[in-house]
């Protein structure tokens, strides 16, 4: 009977380790966990730097300024001014010219025979005609014409450069008469000068491409002298 007590007390005694080294672990256990979780949670992230892309530069192109052709014309004074139909455009190619600073002189009734061509440069003869005009000066379209392609024609001689203009817009393109003063001045012309209205049909475009014929074409009657020099 005694030694039925002692091996029930050594079985108490020994559950009661057993119990104690279970807890123990456990506690271990649990506490190395919160280690674990307490460092991860005091782990600060590492932080990307970020990435910058170098922008890519556009390639830089220059604007080139139209290149002129090899048998371009460059007009030079003194100008001589006179009109094939007696309007008012040789008027204003003169006063625009003469108040750009340049040399030049009007003369709707220069003839051939009173053109003294060594003291100019360049004749400019307008085109498009003024019936109030021709009446005025006791002449016609036929006669103008004939004047001045006679005038042309010693131009010619002495060397001058020849430019036919029209000036004055689409109102001086309006009739027969206009169109017989544009064919036979334009014809012999070397250079064409117009204003953008006069061409707004592409009328003188076109002409200059078909007859090989240079062109200046500017805004109004108040730029020409864009093109003098």
């Amino acid at each position: 009977m005694k030694k039925l007590n002692i091996s029930i007390i050594a079985l108490i005694i020994l559950a009661m380790m057993m119990s104690m080294m279970t807890a123990c672990s456990k506690n271990v256990n649990e506490t190395s966990e919160i280690t674990s979780i307490d460092n991860l949670e005091t782990e600060e992230p590492t932080t990307q730097e970020p990435v910058t892309e170098e922008p890519v530069q556009e390639p830089t192109t220059e604007e080139s300024s139209p290149e002129e052709s090899e048998g371009d014309i460059t007009l030079e004074g003194p100008y001589i001014v006179t009109s094939c139909g007696q309007s008012p455009g040789a008027v204003m190619v003169n006063m625009v010219a003469t108040q750009a600073g340049l040399s030049s002189s009007n003369d709707n009734t220069l003839t051939s025979e009173n053109f003294n061509a060594d003291e100019y440069k360049t004749l400019i003869v307008t085109t498009g005609t003024s019936m109030k005009g021709m009446g005025a000066a006791g002449t016609d379209v036929d006669a103008e014409i004939e004047r001045c392609v006679a005038l042309i024609k010693t131009a010619k001689e002495s060397g001058l450069t020849i430019v036919g203009a029209h000036v004055e817009g689409m109102a001086r393109r309006t009739d027969s008469s206009d169109a017989a003063s544009i064919d036979a001045i334009m014809e012999l012309a070397d250079v064409i000068l117009v204003i953008e209205e006069s061409d707004s049909d592409d009328f003188f475009t076109n002409y200059a491409q078909d007859n090989n014929k240079q062109l200046l074409k500017v805004e109004n009657s108040l730029a020409i002298s864009s093109v003098l020099n």
